[in-house]
């Protein structure tokens, strides 16, 4: 799916195990999205207040037996990051968000779905999925990439899933 980092429109899906979201992030990735418009934010990490900073794709990923089948299946596939946001705990962010949120350092928080045409006020919503150990399956890109995105997802069977365009 051919899309720049400056298209402003996205998919939001909010899942409520990792599972569901690896499906989500499965069937983006047999659909032909790649690493550039899909990530995944969510908890199950250490519980400790340092900024690691990414692990790079590929073989020097790295293994993570001890945080589940989500978080080992995408460090083949997408850039990972580990951040503490403050208010809600350590995360994991795989794909292009990983590196801006692990760049933020702590106190980050999710500031830069604004810039995916996510309203301000609905930050705070994520912020609470995060908190109860939920996924968000994030894709953005022009309308028609996003759309079909939406389709995708929904199809997942989220909790909820919201498309937003500026």
């Amino acid at each position: 799916m051919a899309t720049t980092k400056t298209a402003s429109d996205s998919t939001i899906g909010v899942f409520a195990t990792s599972d569901e979201a690896l499906s989500a992030v499965q069937a983006l990735k047999d659909a032909g999205y790649g690493e550039d418009v899909v990530s995944v934010v969510g908890k199950g990490v250490k519980d400790e207040k340092t900024v690691h900073g990414w692990i790079p794709v590929g073989n020097q990923a790295g293994s993570f037996g001890g945080w589940g089948a989500l978080w080992g299946a995408l460090t083949g596939w997408l850039l990972l990051g580990f951040v503490w946001l403050p208010g809600v705990g350590w995360v994991a962010a795989a794909g292009w968000l990983a590196s801006t949120l692990v760049g933020a350092g702590i106190g980050a928080g999710l500031g830069a779905l604004v810039g995916l045409a996510v309203p301000e006020e609905e930050i705070p919503q994520y912020e609470d999925d995060l908190k109860a150990d939920r996924y968000l399956v994030i894709v953005h890109g022009d309308a028609d990439t996003v759309e079909a995105a939406h389709r995708i997802i929904t199809d997942a069977a989220p909790l909820r899933a919201q498309r937003y365009a500026e």
